[in-house]
This record gives C-alpha cells, sequence and structure tokens, in this order.
C-alpha cells in the first residue's frame, strides 16, 4: 500500500508530506484547495507525463516521492529486479519497501528513481501497473485496459487458483503451443529437408565410390616413393652385400680372420674370451645381413603400371580430402557426420507423423478444459453483471446496464472447430452502458468522471476479494451525488477498504463519516504567497468538526457538530468497528515515519 506522499515546488504546493494507512483514507476540502493535485502529483509517481508548468513559480525543481510498501514477492518488485532495479530488504512480515522519486527541473528534464537507482519513466509505468489505480487519471485504471478483464472474471469465478481450471489450461494450451510450432516447423522445412537430403546422398556417395581407408594415404605416399627409386635402392643393395658378405676381403672375411687370430690366443689368456665372443656375434649378423641385402636386391624391379595404380589414387583421396576438411581424417569424419544428418532427416517425416499425433491428443485436452472454463466463465460473468448491478442501484445508477462482451481470442490455434488462445477458447471484455437505450460500451469510454468512478466503484465492489490492485484513489466519486446515495457510496467505499487500501477525495460529509484515516487540505497565503498545506485530523473533535464544516459551511453550528457526530457514529454501526474505525494518523504503519524522514 501506499505509506507516504511528499510533495515539493509543485504548483501552489511548497512542501507536503501525507502519511496514509490501512483501510479508507479520505482527503477533504473547500473547492480549489488542492485535493485533486495531490491525486495529480501520485499520478506522476505510477509514471505520468509532467511538464515544467507543473514547477511552483520560483522554484528550481518539483519532485514527488512516495513510499509503498508491498508484500514480498508482489509481480511489482519481481519486474523491478528484472529491470535491474532491486527493492528493499523486506521487514519481518514478509513486507518490502518502494520508494519512488519523480523529479523535473525548470529546463524540463524529467529524472525518475526507484529505490535511490536511476530508472526510465517506461519502466516505473510498467512495473506499478496494478499498484494503484487512480480514477482520475485514466491510464492507471487497470480496469480500463481490457486485456485485464478475462483474469478478474477467472478470480471471480474462482478458476484462477493454483491447480484450478485456469492454470490447468494454460498448461495445456503451452504444451499444445510447443507442438504446434514444432509441427509448423517440420512442414514448413519439408522441401529444404528434400534438397538437404539429396546433396548428402551424393556427397556421401563421392566418398563410398572412392572408398578410403583410415592411414591410406601415408601408406601409398611410402609406396610410391620406393617403386620410384627401385633401380637405384637394389645397386645399393648389391654394393652393400658385396662389401659386408660377398666379395673378396669382405667385412666378413676379414672378421673370420681375426676370430682364427684369437681362438689359439684365448687358450694363454681367457681374457680375450670377451672379444672373441664379440667377433663370433659380429661375423653372424654380417652374414645375416648380406644375405638380407641380398634378398631385397633381388626382390626390387620396376614396376610403371603399379606405380601409376598409386599415382592414380593418391590424387584421388587428396581430392576428397581438400573437398571435405583438407585431410584424409577429416573426410572419413565428415562421411560419419553426414550418414547421422541424412538419417535423422530420415526419420523427420516420422517425427511430424508423431507430433501430429500429439497435436490432435493435446487439442483434444486444452478443448476440453476450455470448454469447462468457458462455462465457468459465462455463469460467473452473470454472477457478476447482477453483483455490480446491486452496487450500481445503491449509487443512484440502478439504470445503468452491465455486460461481459465475449469474443474470440487473439493468437488462436484452431482445434476442429474451436479456436483457443492462451486464456482459453474466448476473449472477455466489461462493457458499459449509462443510460437506457444506448449500447453498451467499453469502461473506457464513459466520458464523466464521476459516473466512471461510480461505475468503477461498484466494479471494485464486486471484485473486492478477486482483484489484486493494492490500492484503490477515487477522485470525483462523488460528483452529482448526495444524501442517501452518498451514504451508500461512503458505505461501498468502506466495504472496499476491508480488503484494500482505498483514497478518497471528496466533498461529502457522508463519505468523510466512513474514514479510517481523515486528512484535511488546505489553502492559505504566507508570506505574500498562495501555500497548500495537508492536516492530519487525528483527534475526534478535529474531524467531527471538518466534517461538521463540510455539512454547514464556514460557520459551523452546534446542530452541525451534534449532526456530524450523528454521521460518524452511523458509519460505524453500519460497517462495524473492523471496518470503520475512528480515523486516525497513520501510525500503524511501523515504518512510515522514518522513511518519510529518509525520503
Amino acid at each position: 500500500m501506499l505509506t507516504t506522499l511528499r510533495i515539493t515546488g509543485f504548483a501552489v504546493v511548497d512542501q507536503v508530506e501525507v502519511r496514509f494507512g490501512q483501510g479508507l483514507n479520505v482527503l477533504t476540502g473547500e473547492t480549489g484547495a488542492g485535493k485533486s493535485l495531490l491525486v495529480g502529483a501520485l499520478h506522476l509517481v505510477l509514471g505520468g507525463r509532467m511538464g515544467a508548468d507543473v514547477l511552483r513559480e520560483g522554484a528550481d525543481e518539483a519532485s514527488v516521492e512516495a513510499l509503498f510498501e508491498l508484500p514480498a514477492g508482489h509481480p511489482a518488485l519481481s519486474r523491478l529486479e528484472a529491470a535491474g532495479i532491486p527493492a528493499r530488504a523486506a521487514e519481518e512480515g514478509g513486507v518490502a519497501e518502494l520508494l519512488v522519486r519523480r523529479v523535473l527541473t525548470r529546463g524540463g528534464r524529467s529524472r525518475v528513481f526507484v529505490n535511490g537507482a536511476l530508472c526510465t519513466v517506461g519502466i516505473l509505468e510498467g512495473a506499478l501497473r496494478g499498484v494503484v489505480d487512480v480514477t482520475g487519471q485514466h491510464e492507471h485504471v487497470t480496469l480500463l485496459d481490457a486485456s485485464t478483464h478475462l483474469d478478474l472474471l477467472d478470480a471471480f469465478a474462482g478458476v484462477s487458483v493454483p491447480g484450478g481450471l485456469a492454470s490447468r489450461y494454460r498448461q495445456a494450451f503451452e504444451s499444445l503451443s510447443a507442438l504446434v510450432r514444432e509441427e509448423r516447423a517440420l512442414a514448413d522445412d519439408e522441401g529444404e529437408r528434400a534438397r538437404r537430403a539429396d546433396y548428402l546422398a551424393f556427397q556421401i556417395g563421392e566418398l563410398d565410390a572412392v572408398d578410403p581407408k583410415p592411414g591410406e594415404d601415408a601408406a601409398l605416399d611410402a609406396e610410391r616413393k620406393v617403386l620410384a627409386a627401385a633401380v637405384r635402392l637394389a645397386e645399393a643393395a648389391s654394393v652393400a652385400e658385396a662389401i659386408a658378405y660377398g666379395e673378396e676381403g669382405s667385412a666378413a672375411e676379414r672378421i673370420g680372420q681375426a676370430l682364427r687370430a684369437l681362438q689359439e690366443a684365448v687358450s694363454i689368456d681367457p681374457r680375450l674370451e670377451g672379444p672373441l665372443s664379440l667377433l663370433r656375434s659380429a661375423a653372424a649378423e654380417v652374414e645375416e645381413a648380406g644375405r638380407a641385402l641380398s634378398r631385397y636386391a633381388g626382390s626390387l624391379e620396376g614396376d610403371p603400371d603399379r606405380l601409376a595404380e598409386i599415382d592414380d589414387r593418391i590424387a584421388a583421396l587428396r581430392a576428397l580430402a581438400r573437398k571435405h576438411g583438407g585431410g584424409l581424417e577429416a573426410a572419413l569424419a565428415r562421411r560419419e557426420a553426414m550418414k547421422a544428418e541424412l538419417a535423422g532427416l530420415a526419420g523427420a517425416e516420422g517425427r511430424r507423423g508423431e507430433v501430429a499425433r500429439a497435436v490432435e491428443e493435446k487439442g483434444r485436452e486444452a478443448a476440453r478444459i476450455a470448454a469447462d472454463l468457458g462455462r465457468e466463465r459465462r455463469q460467473a460473468a452473470r454472477s457478476f453483471c447482477r453483483a455490480v448491478a446491486q452496487e450500481l442501484g445503491k449509487l443512484a445508477m440502478s439504470r445503468c446496464g452491465l455486460e461481459v462482451a465475449f469474443a474470440e481470442p487473439a493468437g488462436a490455434i484452431e482445434v476442429g472447430e474451436v479456436r483457443l488462445g492462451p486464456s482459453g477458447a474466448e476473449a472477455a471484455e466489461i462493457l458499459i452502458a449509462p443510460n437506457p437505450g444506448e449500447p453498451a460500451r467499453p469502461l473506457a469510454r464513459v466520458a464523466s468522471g464521476g459516473e466512471l468512478s461510480r461505475v468503477l466503484l461498484a466494479v471494485k465492489r464486486a471484485l473486492s476479494r478477486a482483484d489484486p490492485v493494492l490500492s484503490y484513489v477515487f477522485d470525483e466519486v462523488d460528483a452529482g451525488i448526495g444524501g442517501a446515495v452518498a451514504e451508500a457510496v461512503g458505505r461501498a467505499l468502506a466495504g472496499v477498504a476491508r480488503n484494500r487500501q482505498v483514497i478518497c477525495v471528496t466533498h461529502l460529509p457522508q463519505v468523510a463519516a466512513f474514514a479510517t484515516v481523515h486528512a484535511r487540505v488546505e489553502k492559505r497565503v504566507a508570506a505574500g504567497r498562495t501555500v497548500t498545506t495537508v492536516v492530519p485530523l487525528t483527534a475526534e473533535g478535529e474531524r467531527r468538526a471538518e466534517v461538521a464544516r463540510m455539512l454547514a459551511g464556514h460557520t459551523v453550528t452546534a446542530s452541525a457538530l451534534e449532526h456530524a457526530g450523528a454521521l460518524i457514529s452511523a458509519a460505524r454501526s453500519a460497517c462495524g468497528e473492523g471496518s470503520a474505525r475512528p480515523a486516525r494518523g497513520p501510525s500503524g504503519s511501523r515504518r512510515a515515519r522514518g522513511d518519510a524522514a529518509r525520503a
């Protein structure tokens, strides 16, 4: 709820601070004192537009500050956190603080601060939507946004609770939407898949025709080198064989001579046994090397046909390697990847059939839930219209007609003969016909401010337990009414205030009598300047005197005071002590005073 509003340098306001509490907060005062100016300032805090003409004469800047206490987890806090603006820590009891400040300089520049962080007006307006409804400024009346009407109707019907019809439908529709998107993507990609499959099949066929083997290119390169140098290699092997073993004076012959020279000497000195053993091993290895060289030289012969065959194979392998990654291993890996992709494309048609069957099944489920939801909504719409009509009758608008118009939803998916949208098989809008014989029109097109306020009051009275808005602000709610109707308006406001904070600007003593928190707005002249001040009426006598002034004018008589006391007592009796307590200051808000001082 709104706990504190501070205004500086704004029109005829030099500096004023207003504190609000729970229940029904009433602002009273003479015509032109500046009551609606406070509502206008609150409108700016909620993201409304402001021009330099609102600055007080002589002021360098105008500022409006508002302190809100919101339950932890409120969507407004989540929206601000998503924009990078943290909420102040929640105190014990799960209440988080939100301090908003709008500043306008003489040059026309506007700045917005939320909890000390600079942000844009757009972020502020979006974040606070649904926190406060101000009937004097249509852009902040949530009920004037037709996109919210279906949610309000669901809340009135009791189908939006966790696990209820509305949430079950949303889950079914989200699953259906995902399947439909996949089905459309599969259908849209069918031609592209066919072209891709042809391409992959051709590339794989080209690779399979060559059928490369891992490491084949390196092996062929080595074989080609040998074939190309066969003559030279054979000559080298023959020369080496002759020197080592085959010709007179070869290494083998000389080692044999050395062995024979040592065989007699070793019998004399056993220390020669080691060298003798080494020579025997050398003789055997030289002999084996000679035979191996002889075999090698005999096996080598030129083979031009094989050399040409190898050249052709190497050229084919290198062409594939360049085409598929620069190396034979990359080409082989690419072939496996293309085979896997081709298999996936071949399975896409099967997946398309699976998705089509899933769409049909999930569509039937969503349509069944939507039908149940639609029946609940239409039944709730009739009850809602009757409830609002009863409230309008109490507010001197018994001729005003109300209806809920259902239409096809936007962004719908066709399931058989049913069109399903994100919220069901229908969209809803609350329409109003203020005068008999006139067609029902959207709430936003009701022209009269007072008429609109009473219509919204009646609607909010019917939705008092379902509407998620935390604070209602009513301006001009008493336009053109009085007497018993005024008392009914006060009673209705007090009834709404049982479930949320209500702030009301009024000229009617019958409405002021129901106040929980009462303040008087005064305009006076100080040092030659007109200033507006707000005086909290915390004492019982102060409040009775203000209601008496509203009854009698400037001259407050004893009978007026007596009448005022009777109105206040009657209001308490009508609503009970729990809903129409004696007016007090907002001291019940534990943090209001300190927060206002910090603002």
